[in-house]
């Protein structure tokens, strides 16, 4: 049995939290004894303990990757839980601990693009984090890119696609009531956003999309699902744009595959992604997609196979794209086929996990 201590710092269950517990689900309880360290007050430890894992809480390290006065209290932690493995999400502090604890193997997630440091801050970038970790797995091949963009070794890097869970797709007659508890009719297509409300998620260019869109027809309804620090903007922006009734928000959803089987098209208007777990969330219900061209999102959107690609903030391509799969049907179903096809092949929680068990395998070896 191999004990391993995950360390997460994030308050809210955001694209790592999801992939921590996509993981959870599937690891190997045979060979694998896993507890997981959070900050104190984390909405993630009711989800993990549901799963019969253990976690630990430390105070102070909340949405923190980089906590000095953190350090002791992991050492304190590693020296006594003697973990063959700690494998990171962010904390710098817990990769710091782990080496000075003799912790032997360090492997740390990458979840996210970091913007290309330069000189001196990117060779002392690289050298913490070639030096703190094992191996780092990178969620797409755009994050392995960005990595060795910032000095890290290419023999550290590991690509090991974030994966999700099956969604369940619910009876038709369920679908249309829950359409119709939003005001959607059941001849009405429907695009969907599964997102932070937030600046990088681009929903401001979705809106104006919309608006240019829904001047020629009156059959598309747009649902926007998730909370974040601009949705009073975002709300400001439908009313100004004069979109009642057409852009929907759902606010923080639990059961989010209510929404994913209540929309035709799953959407990302992203200026910066790793991957986005929302699409491959969609994908497994067989979802066409719009993205745009940033990061890991044309690893998931084929062109013309799994959905439409379009360049970030192109109000106008965004709108052309959205007006292309309103008017065919049998391309939203094909593309939904592949998108399915494609998920169940490469993006399954299970493949990830076996992935992950593989490495650990490897890195104590």
């Amino acid at each position: 049995m191999i004990k391993a201590i995950h360390v997460i710092t994030d308050m809210k269950i955001g694209g790592a939290g999801k992939w921590l517990l996509n993981f959870l689900i599937n690891y190997d309880r045979s060979k694998l004894d896993i507890k997981v360290v959070i900050p104190k007050g984390s909405m993630l430890k009711a989800e993990i303990n549901s799963l019969n894992i253990e976690t630990i809480e430390i105070q102070g390290i909340g949405d923190k990757s980089l906590d000095l006065a953190s350090v002791s209290a992991f050492y304190k932690l590693f020296r006594q839980e003697k973990p063959r493995i700690v494998h990171t999400h962010a904390s710098l502090s817990a990769r710091i601990a782990a080496r000075m604890a003799g912790v032997k193997a360090i492997v740390h997630t990458k979840h996210c693009l970091d913007s290309p440091k330069a000189g001196i801050k990117k060779a002392a970038a690289a050298g913490i984090n070639n030096q703190l970790s094992n191996k780092i797995i990178a969620v797409s091949k755009a994050v392995e890119k960005n990595l060795l963009e910032a000095g890290i070794s290419k023999d550290k890097i590991q690509v090991v696609y974030g994966g999700v869970e099956e969604l369940k797709k619910l009876p038709l007659e369920e679908i249309n009531q829950l359409r119709a508890s939003y005001g959607i009719g059941q001849e009405d297509i429907v695009y969907g956003m599964v997102a932070r409300l937030a600046e990088v998620k681009g929903h401001r260019y979705l809106m104006e999309a919309a608006a240019q869109v829904l001047k020629e027809r009156n059959d598309i309804k747009f649902v926007i699902a998730g909370t974040g620090p601009l949705e009073g903007e975002l709300r400001k922006m439908v009313l100004d744009l004069k979109l009642e009734g057409k852009v929907i928000f759902t606010g923080f959803i639990k059961d989010i595959e209510k929404v994913y089987n209540i929309i035709d098209v799953n959407m990302v208007a992203s200026t910066s992604e790793a991957l986005c777990l929302a699409l491959i969330e969609g994908m497994s219900l067989g979802k066409p997609m719009i993205g745009t061209e940033v990061g890991g999102v044309p690893e998931l959107v084929i062109q013309n196979q799994t959905g439409l690609l379009v360049p970030a903030r192109d109000i106008k391509a965004l709108a052309q794209a959205i007006e292309e799969l309103a008017e065919n049907g049998k391309l939203r179903q094909t593309m939904g086929v592949e998108a399915r096809s494609m998920m169940l092949e490469k993006f399954s929680a299970s493949k990830m996990a076996a992935e992950i068990n593989k490495l650990y395998d490897e890195v104590v070896i």
